[in-house]
């Protein structure tokens, strides 16, 4: 069943997980296997959009993955941010997103006029700062300008992305730090390298190769001071997403079941908070948040990975 975003978003809060995916799975940002040709380099250009608008908007950027087909976001709405962002800063904001290209001599004097037009128009002001704060418009300014310039790169026209990103609501500390894992673990999935450190265009790959952030101090979102919902160091973190893979690697080789004389962490963590490809479910977290979850929203169940959750 599908259901409306505002049904699935909370706008005041909430920590998320998106994805987004090219249409009809092509690998429009690798290596065409019809034509032979490679467009690894749109993975640069996604990986530079994202942390731009991330920087831009009112979300704090907790992981991302971009994938030759593919991409993963791990956001946290920030409203007590944009709540104190000043009228001048939000239209700043804004033009530096949908700039116009005035020319002529009188360019800078135009862009004045228009700066001066939007700070005296408070029910527009009052729009801005609510797309600043938007998931969906963050997707759009990040999905769009991408698709335009990989269609004038192809020469074609249509569509590129799939026509919906899928999000799905973090419910608990835990729940974040598995999906951060998942994310980052996207490249030693696919087999592209062995080890997470040596991925590149995921959020790992950046805070590893940023002088930011120390390896035994606790991580915060991405180019912010934000704090994440868990108390983990870059290091642990790091660590904590190699046990992951070779523990996954593990089980895929030798065929065992989870738990068999392993310790006994292991299930509730791969079994249990672990995300899984291809199975999407519209919230992640504990019996009990994901009870919570679905009072907050009038229902009276909510799909799991193998159950329906009564409450």
């Amino acid at each position: 069943m599908t259901y409306p975003r505002s049904h699935l978003v909370d706008p005041a809060e909430g920590v998320y997980h998106i994805c987004s995916r090219c249409v009809r799975r092509a690998w429009l940002c690798g290596t065409d296997q019809q034509t032979g040709l490679n467009f690894d380099h749109r993975r640069q250009w996604l990986e530079d959009r994202i942390l731009k608008l991330t920087a831009t908007f009112a979300v704090d950027l907790y992981g991302y993955a971009v994938m030759s087909n593919h991409y993963h976001l791990v956001i946290s709405l920030n409203t007590a941010e944009i709540g104190g962002w000043s009228d001048a800063l939000i239209v700043d904001k804004w033009l530096s997103l949908c700039p116009k290209q005035h020319k002529g001599k009188d360019a800078v004097q135009r862009r004045e006029i228009e700066r001066a037009t939007l700070l005296q128009d408070a029910d527009r002001l009052q729009v801005l700062r609510q797309r600043l704060g938007s998931i969906s418009w963050l997707m759009r300014f990040i999905n769009e300008p991408l698709a335009r310039r990989a269609n004038s790169e192809d020469r074609c026209t249509g569509r590129f992305w799939e026509g919906r990103f899928k999000s799905q609501r973090l419910l608990d500390e835990n729940a974040v730090l598995a999906c951060m894992v998942y994310v980052d673990l996207n490249p030693v999935r696919a087999g592209i390298v062995e080890d997470v450190a040596e991925a590149q265009h995921t959020s790992l790959a950046h805070r590893l190769a940023s002088n930011e952030t120390k390896a035994n101090d606790e991580m915060s979102a991405i180019d912010s001071t934000s704090p994440l919902p868990f108390s983990r160091s870059l290091a642990g973190y790091t660590e904590l997403a190699r046990w992951t893979a070779e523990t996954q690697r593990s089980f895929r080789r030798g065929g065992k079941p989870l738990g068999n004389g392993l310790d006994k962490s292991i299930p509730s963590w791969l079994e249990g908070l672990m995300p899984k490809p291809g199975c999407w479910q519209r919230a992640s977290g504990s019996t009990q948040s994901l009870k919570d979850y679905a009072k907050s929203i009038g229902q009276c169940w909510i799909k799991t990975r193998s159950m329906q959750l009564l409450i």
